[in-house]
């Protein structure tokens, strides 16, 4: 796997490019939030005296499920402040381990990747490290 190399020329995306980018992260950034807003919603107690243990469990099953998703949302939300931070100091869409541009088709489909393919691909084979990491 190549290191970065910072006396190579950075590779960077177009001012439209930028722009498009920002677009689609601010409007995940939107739909992340709206998700946010309407899980912690669900989250007021009604239980009463006398409830079945097989519902409190169920109750509980679904609080734990709805904590899970609120808490993936949240990392998601980070990932985008992070993208929108990238794009605002001239580093965004260069992946995070090589330093090469990271491809516009993954870019479209997450926008807030920190990865191209081939060190993300790497990444999950190694638990989330980089080999080096290891």
């Amino acid at each position: 796997m190549n290191k970065k190399n910072n006396s190579s020329p950075r590779p960077s995306l177009t001012p439209s490019q930028l722009q498009e980018y920002k677009e689609l992260l601010y409007a995940e950034r939107n739909r992340v939030l709206k998700r946010l807003k309407a899980s912690s919603m669900h989250f007021e107690a009604d239980r009463q005296a006398g409830d079945e243990g097989a519902d409190i469990g169920s109750d509980d099953f679904i609080r734990d499920t709805g904590i899970s998703i609120m808490a993936d949302n949240s990392q998601k939300l980070n990932l985008i402040v992070q993208a929108l931070r990238q794009i605002e100091q001239g580093t965004y869409g260069i992946c995070q381990d090589c330093g090469q541009l990271i491809g516009e088709g993954r870019l479209k489909a997450k926008p807030h990747a920190r990865y191209c393919i081939n060190c993300k691909t790497i990444r999950e084979k190694n638990g989330g490290s980089r080999p080096d990491e290891a």
